[in-house]
């Protein structure tokens, strides 16, 4: 199914069930301040009322649609289909899933980010995740801007700290949408896989803040419970290969000194431990019984 029109933004539903939120957050996007949008909702053979509810909604607000996938799709290969499909059909475009929501001004924020920023390839807003009545706003580390430039001067920042959300913001087709596709395709992991595609646009520094517009996360889904590794091997494993992941951008970045990548390889692998949530040593001592 092709647009109707090529929109400046694209805002594409990679959904499979989620009826119990996905109105509301159709109307998040309906509520936009910015409207030269289209939204397509990827239906990938849900088994719930979600492919209705999006049917229904698309009937009263034409800059909605619903393309449906011919068979079911994992959800990274769902994922990737909606980038693809972004890159080819809009200058801008953006992810969500069935219970995202965000500030009214959250289009209109990201393309102002964008177009005031050419050399800037993703843009993305302050981000408050919600579970259940507590609430938590999480912004950037003002460090990582001027990652590159740091590394050139042989200062390895302290951390990639920005909320891994960011995944979620508007990507610039021309130049982003290859990155997002590739970084999303070669990490093997489901858990991390969202803050992993975001590192290379902040070591790049690729990446610009829209700081008075909010991404609204609603946790609660057990994401880390259902994908998260669960034995010491595995741990170590997923630690190792959003690492070297995260490393391998060093090739991209001009003036990078030996004794800097090496500062950056040991900063990179303290850092996935917060990314990843995995303390290898807490494991160990709790397997040995020396810790509870």
């Amino acid at each position: 199914m092709e647009p109707l029109s090529k929109p400046k933004v694209l805002v594409l539903f990679p959904i499979y069930n989620g009826e119990k939120t996905m109105r509301e957050s159709l109307d998040c996007i309906a509520n936009q301040d910015f409207t030269d949008f289209r939204a397509v909702i990827v239906d990938n053979k849900s088994t719930d009322g979600t492919a209705e509810i999006a049917r229904a909604y698309c009937e009263k607000d034409p800059r909605f649609e619903v393309l449906t996938q011919d068979e079911h799709l994992s959800a990274v290969d769902n994922f990737i289909f909606c980038m693809k499909y972004g890159k080819e059909h809009a200058d801008y475009f953006c992810l969500r899933a069935c219970d995202d929501l965000s500030s009214a001004n959250f289009l209109s924020e990201l393309v102002k980010a964008l177009d005031d920023n050419p050399d800037k390839l993703l843009a993305a807003t302050t981000v408050r995740r919600v579970n259940g009545d507590v609430e938590r706003v999480l912004r950037p580390d003002p460090i990582i801007f001027g990652y590159t430039e740091s590394l050139a001067g042989g200062v390895v920042p302290r951390s990639l700290a920005y909320p891994s959300e960011w995944c979620y913001g508007l990507c610039r087709a021309e130049g982003g949408a290859d990155i997002l596709i590739r970084r999303w395709s070669e990490y093997p992991h489901a858990w991390c896989v969202a803050s992993y595609v975001v590192a290379e646009f902040v070591m790049r520094d690729l990446a610009v803040w829209a700081e008075d517009a909010e991404f609204i996360f609603v946790e609660g889904s057990g994401s880390f419970e259902k994908y998260g590794a669960k034995t010491f091997l595995g741990k170590l494993q997923q630690r190792l290969n959003y690492t070297i992941g995260c490393y391998k951008v060093v090739h991209k970045l001009p003036g990078v000194s030996l004794r800097t990548r090496i500062k950056l390889f040991r900063r990179l692998w303290r850092d996935s431990r917060i990314k990843t949530r995995y303390d290898l040593e807490d494991h160990f001592l709790k397997a040995m019984r020396l810790r509870k």
